[in-house]
């Protein structure tokens, strides 16, 4: 049987200011510059998740998520996969808190992303949230080498 993980991401976009909110994800296993976001629970959508997720990560509420694509992770030695929700949307309100356990919270201009210090895989992420034409990025993986992705 393959152990299947659910999790999630959120892009939040100021279209009015061409910025977005990120994280600064320290205090992870995955850390570095990267978006909202974690697992989905059990007993709980997908949607639902993103929204709970994003309101734990920055205090701020989200609503109208578009869906923007699938990263798709298959482990071919322990037979895990994890598949990674993508969704943005530009209609939030609330008070955004500057700081959880996990890092730093903050707006940055959308220019900047590709000069920070990304998350690992954040730069292909990123293709997913800026490119209508794409669906889904699919890698495979094992314990000792990591795949590149095939955009579908």
């Amino acid at each position: 049987m393959t152990n299947t993980k659910l999790m999630n991401m959120c892009m939040i976009v100021d279209e009015q200011n061409d910025r977005v909110i990120v994280q600064d994800k320290v205090n992870s296993d995955w850390g570095g510059i990267t978006f909202p976001g974690g697992k989905v629970e059990n007993g709980e959508s997908i949607i639902e998740s993103t929204i709970r997720e994003v309101k734990e990560e920055t205090g701020l509420e989200v609503a109208n998520l578009k869906f923007s694509g699938l990263i798709d992770w298959y482990n071919d030695v322990t037979h895990e996969r994890w598949f990674i929700f993508l969704f943005k949307t530009n209609t939030y309100f609330g008070q955004m808190i500057n700081e959880t356990h996990e890092g730093k919270v903050f707006w940055t201009e959308i220019d900047e992303l590709s000069s920070m210090n990304l998350a690992s895989g954040m730069k292909d992420y990123l293709r997913l949230f800026s490119d209508n034409n794409l669906n889904e990025a699919f890698a495979i993986w094992n314990d000792h080498l990591w795949g590149e992705f095939k955009f579908i």
